[in-house]
């Protein structure tokens, strides 16, 4: 059990916030450094003492391991998720490598471990963020970049509204944060990097600043934006089909009831495409033989 800082007027702080479902990215390498795993620790013991649910991958090691002590250690409520490739069997019960202690407590309700299958590791993605209302980032590698950028992607186009906030320990994420500025200097960003992703230095300020968006914006974390509240101008293809009054049924359906429909809709629009192409083609063909 990592030592609780009695200085620290948070760790006891009584929390009127309604409960939220936080999805916490970080490290699992058995390598992660003792500053990262401090805010790991002091991440996962507010999150349970504020009342909020902690969801993670549900290491044993690393970032994901310390959240899980400090949730344990105050009896918070934590869910893990985790693929099926490390399920193992044997001695009379199925339990998982490289899985937390706490998700060993079968008769406690406030601890529940998702075992998800796929091929690959996006089904175990999708069910992390499947209900959250934020999202916290720790130090990690690999993994936690591509966890990360795939979410402040989906909240650039618009998939998601949940506040998305990296905890900057010792400047890990500085790089992170110049590249977003880099990147909005240069026109590639459809929003202001403050839009897409936030920055503070510990844990605490973390939960402080996800508890204030969400009680100011007073709306779910994720949820899909309906088309309505999208204001972008019409695509090239949009544009064709307005002017050959082709139907447009290729626009978003409504996910009002169904947070897992897939955006297959964007396919739609390829016979369009691939039509008003070879129009395009046929006709210089055509001209350039007439030249001839």
């Amino acid at each position: 059990m990592a030592p609780q800082d009695s200085n620290d007027p948070t760790s006891s702080k009584q929390n009127t916030h309604p409960p939220l479902r936080v999805c916490c990215y970080g490290s699992s390498s058995k390598n992660t450094k003792e500053p990262y795993i401090k805010e790991a620790y002091s991440l996962g013991q507010n999150l349970g003492t504020r009342g909020h649910t902690c969801v993670n991958g549900a290491g044993a090691t690393g970032c994901m391991g310390a959240m899980n002590q400090g949730v344990l250690d105050v009896g918070g409520r934590v869910v893990g998720v985790i693929h099926e490739m490390f399920v193992a069997e044997g001695k009379g019960y199925q339990w998982v490598e490289g899985c937390h202690s706490v998700f060993k407590q079968d008769d406690n309700d406030k601890t529940h471990l998702k075992i998800v299958g796929g091929d690959d590791l996006q089904e175990r993605k999708r069910m992390l963020v499947k209900g959250a209302d934020a999202l916290v980032v720790l130090p990690g590698g690999p993994g936690t970049f591509d966890e990360l950028w795939e979410m402040v992607c989906a909240r650039q186009i618009g998939l998601i509204q949940m506040p998305i906030v990296c905890v900057n320990v010792k400047g890990y994420y500085d790089s992170f944060q110049k590249m977003l500025e880099r990147a909005h200097e240069d026109q590639f960003l459809y929003k202001h990097p403050s839009e897409l992703l936030h920055f503070e230095d510990t844990s605490i300020e973390a939960i402080d600043y996800i508890e204030r968006v969400i009680s100011e914006s007073a709306v779910p974390g994720l949820q899909l934006i309906s088309k309505e509240t999208i204001r972008r101008k019409p695509s090239i293809i949009q544009r064709m089909m307005s002017v050959y009054n082709i139907p447009s049924n290729f626009s978003s359906p409504s996910l009002e009831d169904d947070d897992d429909r897939d955006l297959h809709w964007t396919f739609k629009a390829i016979p369009f495409a691939l039509t008003f192409m070879s129009g395009i083609t046929l006709g210089l063909m055509m001209q350039s033989n007439t030249r001839k």
